[in-house]
């Protein structure tokens, strides 16, 4: 995977969770046998291609009606410092 192609592909998607998985399900497709909406050039990897369609606006995502893309993720909640019991030998 190219940093360029992330960083561009960022700009396009800012919410980093949202394009994990697009990219995630992008390649699940493209190594089904799914053909892809870009010009590639050989040797290019299934994750440089999803990138590259995002890039090239080829390649979006749906936001369903009264759900916010960045307040679907359930919070992080840190468990309360307990040192685990360990036991002898």
């Amino acid at each position: 995977m190219h940093p360029t192609l992330l960083k561009s592909a960022l700009i396009v998607i800012p919410n980093e969770q949202l394009l994990v998985n697009i990219v995630r399900q992008r390649v699940r497709q493209l190594i089904r046998g799914h053909r892809p909406l870009i010009l590639t050039t050989p040797g290019m990897g299934f994750c440089d291609v999803a990138l590259s369609e995002i890039v090239a606006k080829k390649l979006s995502y749906e936001v369903s009606p009264g759900i916010k893309p960045d307040a679907s993720f359930a919070p992080i909640v840190n468990f309360p410092n307990s040192a685990p019991e360990k036991k002898a030998a």
